[in-house]
């Protein structure tokens, strides 16, 4: 019988001879993927004479026409131009031949296949042909991807096909490296910024390149400072962290530094892993020192299966994932944890975001599924190296992507130090003094070279938000309420929770705290909240109506509202004409008129219902249906900004002689006249008609004089804010909407002085 420590023995070597052999193999792999590489980077850096290449380059006569230096001349793409270098039917045609030829079909077929155009018999030639045109803004390329940096643009030109009417917004960038042979006099082209040249297998199969995320991360801990690295207050003791080396849920440790992920839940994966918190709630120790909870389920869904992979690659251990590190069965927890949220995304040292994602099964794009349009066509001609880049965007779908339409997201974007953007055609990273994205090359590592959001317009994901303000500031509030209100919940009752980190955050900056949803230091012009202009409302009755938080739907500021800290500053240089200044006069202390409302408590009402008391003035106004939702909206000039159907019922206010009044602000960021006084959904017109077309209105704020922008400075005085109030059967009133009107169409009606509660 054979000696168990002597078959031990031969098994032990066995092994080792295993893992001898392994080792050989991966030598081996090792040396081929070196070799391979080596190759790759030569014929990359090889520069070919002209006469040599032309040797190896064949060109049809339709190709050999152009001229490419002309074409991306600096000069010449400053200016809008628009050349035609072929036709798609002949390029198919000749592609087999023509190394150019190839070219334009393999950048054409870049474009996305939901959109690009199809090669057909019916199509006409003017459909077909392919131009390369100059930037329709002048902009260079890198601010198509929502990018700005403190270099210059290389040479560039967009591919587009068809009519120029018909072409849309182009994203396929051909970029123009000219031979240093060519030039007489060489340019210095270190100094200007080409899209970057991805890795054969990143191009090939969508992968992550690890280097260029690490050379971020790197980036920002070196160069950033206090500002990105500055120590964060840990959330609690009582927080949970995924081991990734373990995959077990385990109790986080005081300077544990962990990475979170921000995604979209779908179809409520708290329900099929319920069984999970019923066995971590009977794993999980009392003690505040105990480590291990309980191991991850063996099938998780990919998006966190993705991050788990990505968190190893960037070499941390620990991960944040709502699922399983909140317990989703423990009511008293959960609320716990979710009042904690501030605390919890700003203490991690990343946030990895799954932007395109439908729900939690959809995984991370360049790990479990591959990111699209990464191929780089590319052709050498004697001239120099064209290269076809797919640029998507930022701004196409600036708030659209399924994680920018989640209300609990908005949050998770503006608490975190900094967050890697998972999208399906590009990957980013945002941190708090920087903006990286995969398109640009990896020359930002150096010093003095800075990339940052272009800045084209508001930004309607968010991005924009700066909660780390010290100074209250109402635009900041205003942009936080706009985006948030605008976006989606599975459980309508979830919409304080969903925002309720963010208002920590500004309230721990600026010392303001809020009362449901709005600032205590500035409520009268927080109570001025209204519908977005392509929207209606709908009461959400669990909150107050008084708060935008009681509506379902996008509320917003008026822009005059927003932005009035911008122009107080200048409100002595702004001198309106004589008849103006005399007006503004009635409005100074020593006058019987109030200059605003007065807040006199918050409470609690009968029914557990939060109130406000104000002590104001209230005035009745007979009203008038101008126009009932979905009615199109006649005699509108060709420049309104107003929508050409009416987007709610549409009310005027009527004076004592039975006229409708002007509002003379309109809805819209530049003053527009309108008949329109406020917007209703139809059911809640319905209450007006039961009051035979009357209501009474709360006195909230005069304005000696308001400006619509700097840009537009159209400047309008004396008017009023009042809020429309519906009675309750208790005298409390509800808030249905707010007004502005000229200060004397207010006093015309006689307002009345009155304690109003409003719920």
């Amino acid at each position: 019988m054979t000696n168990p420590l002597e078959s031990a023995h031969a098994h032990l070597q066995k092994g080792e001879q295993h893992l001898e052999l392994s080792k050989l193999h991966y030598e081996g792999a090792k040396a081929t993927y070196q070799s391979a590489k080596a190759v790759y980077e030569a014929v990359e850096a090889s520069h070919l004479s002209l006469e040599s290449r032309s040797s190896l380059t064949f060109l049809c006569d339709s190709c050999a026409t152009i001229s490419i230096p002309n074409i991306f001349d600096t000069a010449l793409t400053t200016k809008a131009h628009r050349r035609k270098v072929g036709d798609l039917f002949q390029a198919v045609e000749g592609q087999s031949s023509c190394v150019l030829c190839k070219f334009l079909i393999e950048a054409f077929q870049l474009g996305d296949p939901e959109h690009s155009e199809r090669l057909h018999a019916h199509l006409k030639p003017r459909d077909t042909a392919i131009y390369f045109t100059s930037d329709p803004d002048g902009r260079p390329w890198f601010r198509k991807a929502g990018v700005n940096t403190n270099l210059s643009s290389c040479p560039f030109v967009w591919l587009q096909t068809g009519r120029p009417t018909q072409t849309g917004q182009p994203h396929i960038c051909i970029s123009f490296e000219p031979r240093s042979s060519v030039d007489a006099k060489p340019k210095p082209l270190e100094k200007m910024t080409y899209p970057r040249r991805r890795d054969p297998l990143e191009a090939f199969n969508g992968s992550i390149n690890y280097d260029l995320v690490m050379s971020w991360l790197k980036k920002c801990d070196t160069q950033h400072g206090s500002a990105c690295n500055g120590e964060q207050p840990h959330p609690s003791q009582n927080i949970f962290l995924i081991d990734v080396q373990q995959r077990r849920v385990v109790r986080g440790q005081k300077h544990d530094r962990y990475v979170a992920l921000s995604y979209v839940w779908g179809k409520g994966p708290d329900a099929q892993f319920s069984w999970f918190f019923s066995r971590k709630e009977s794993q999980t120790t009392t003690s505040a020192t105990s480590q291990i909870c309980t191991d991850l389920p063996t099938l998780i869904p990919q998006t966190m299966e993705d991050a788990i992979t990505f968190v190893k690659r960037i070499d941390e251990r620990y991960l944040w994932v709502d699922l399983f590190c909140i317990d989703q069965s423990n009511t008293e927890q959960k609320q716990i944890q979710i009042d904690s949220m501030d605390r919890i995304y700003a203490a991690a040292c990343l946030t990895l975001v799954c932007l395109d994602g439908q729900d939690a099964d959809w995984g991370l794009p360049g790990v479990s599924r591959p990111m699209l349009q990464t191929n780089q066509p590319t052709v050498a001609l004697g001239a120099g190296r064209l290269t076809a880049t797919y640029i998507y965007s930022v701004w196409d779908n600036n708030g659209n992507s399924v994680w920018d339409t989640r209300a609990w997201t908005l949050q998770e974007r503006l608490l975190s130090r900094r967050c890697i953007m998972f999208a399906n055609t590009y990957m980013s990273m945002a941190c708090q003094a920087e903006f990286f994205h995969d398109s640009m090359n990896a020359s930002f590592e150096e010093s003095g070279v800075k990339s940052w959001l272009g800045d084209d317009y508001f930004r309607e994901d968010g991005s924009g938000i700066d909660l780390n303000e010290e100074e209250w500031d109402f635009k900041t509030f205003d942009a936080l309420v706009s985006v948030f209100s605008g976006r989606k919940l599975t459980q309508e009752s979830d919409v304080f929770n969903a925002c309720r980190g963010a208002l920590n955050k500004i309230s721990s900056k600026t010392g303001c705290s809020f009362y449901f949803g709005l600032p205590n230091d500035d409520i009268l012009r927080a109570l001025l909240w209204k519908p977005h202009h392509d929207h209606i409302l709908t009461r959400r009755p669990e909150f107050p109506s008084w708060s935008w938080l009681g509506w379902s739907g996008r509320t917003e500021y008026a822009y005059w509202l927003g932005d009035m800290s911008g122009y107080l500053a200048e409100v002595s240089e702004a001198e309106g004409p004589p008849i103006k200044k005399r007006r503004i006069d009635i409005f100074k202390p020593s006058t019987p008129h109030p200059e605003n409302g007065k807040v006199l408590s918050y409470g609690t009402e009968a029914g557990g219902k939060p109130s406000i008391r104000l002590s104001s003035t209230v005035a009745k106004f007979k009203l008038r249906l101008v126009r009932p939702h979905g009615t199109v909206h006649r005699n509108l000039s060709s420049n309104s900004q107003q929508p050409k159907k009416a987007v709610g019922d549409h009310w005027a206010l009527l004076n004592p002689a039975g006229y409708a009044l002007r509002n003379l602000a309109g809805e819209h960021h530049i003053f527009e006249h309108t008949d329109v006084c406020f917007r209703l959904q139809p059911q809640y017109s319905t209450f007006l008609l039961q009051q035979k077309s009357e209501a009474e209105f709360l006195f909230i704020q005069q304005w000696p004089r308001i400006r619509d922008s700097e840009a537009s400075n159209k400047w309008l005085y004396d008017l009023v804010s009042a809020l429309l109030i519906i009675r309750n059967e208790d005298n409390t009133a509800w808030r249905l909407t707010s007004v502005l009107m000229k200060a004397e169409e207010w006093h015309a009606q006689k307002p009345l002085d009155e304690t109003v509660v409003l719920v």
